[in-house]
């Protein structure tokens, strides 16, 4: 899902066993959906994000003999033309210096995240062999140069992750946070980006979260900006949907 120019776009995913590329726009002008041009490339569990006004699609995974295949590829969607463009494939540049073939064949690279902050796409990424992951560190995307480069280092090693490798985020006025589950079975922290001197930083006071590592629940919470403020959007102990705004004025 992205949101991009006042409207809500849907994109791939699975139908049954068919990995789609079908992209579909809610307006809440009309109130009503509209089926819009297709990505080029059928994805499913893609990430996206928005720069410059336009949706940009990264990785996900395609289906190929049987078997679900990590992308390496992405495009980009103008709104106003309504027309898909393809963006450089991420290199993965530290997947390919695994130290033995076995491994590397092993262990696939994904994009296990995406955000726009100050100007460009950053993209962590993860080796994995379900169930397992190992963080990679991860990829910036720079449209002024359409080209990829290796992340900063304290940025990918230090990006809180959740359940099954995947990396949120949220930018609020203009700074990048996100939300650390592994304080305590009962609380989370916040945690901002200094890009000053490339660390991550906790903000003052635990979320009072219940635990986030529950098996049962494919998406223990998730992250939004809006209004300026941040929210976090979990389930209490009843299985009720939850929503906490964090006060950064009175911390």
């Amino acid at each position: 899902v992205g949101a991009v120019d006042g409207c809500l776009y849907v994109l791939g995913g699975f139908c049954r066993a068919t990995v789609m590329k079908s992209v579909w726009r809610y307006d809440p002008i009309l109130n009503a959906w509209s089926e819009v041009s297709p990505m080029s490339t059928c994805r499913a569990y893609c990430k996206t994000g928005v720069l410059n006004n336009k949706l940009y699609v990264v990785g996900g995974v395609s289906r190929g003999r049987g078997v679900l295949s990590p992308l390496q590829s992405a495009e980009v969607f103008d709104p106003r033309t309504g027309i898909w463009s393809e963006v450089p494939s991420m290199p993965f540049s530290k997947a390919q210096m695994m130290p033995t073939a076995f491994l590397a064949d092993i262990l696939k690279p994904v994009a296990t995240g995406m955000t726009s902050y100050r100007g460009k796409l950053y993209v962590p990424q993860s080796l994995f062999c379900w169930p397992f992951f190992v963080d990679v560190g991860g990829e910036v995307y720079d449209p002024e140069t359409n080209s990829w480069v290796e992340m900063p280092m304290g940025m990918g090693e230090g990006w809180p992750a959740r359940q099954a490798g995947t990396k949120l985020s949220v930018i609020v006025d203009g700074d990048l946070y996100a939300l650390d589950p592994s304080s305590s079975l009962d609380s989370a922290r916040i945690k901002f980006y200094d890009h000053r001197d490339d660390t991550w930083k906790a903000v003052r006071g635990d979320v009072p979260i219940r635990d986030l590592t529950d098996s049962d629940s494919e998406s223990p919470y998730l992250l939004a900006g809006f209004l300026g403020k941040l929210h976090v959007i979990t389930k209490d102990a009843n299985q009720n949907i939850l929503v906490l705004q964090a006060d950064f004025a009175n911390q």
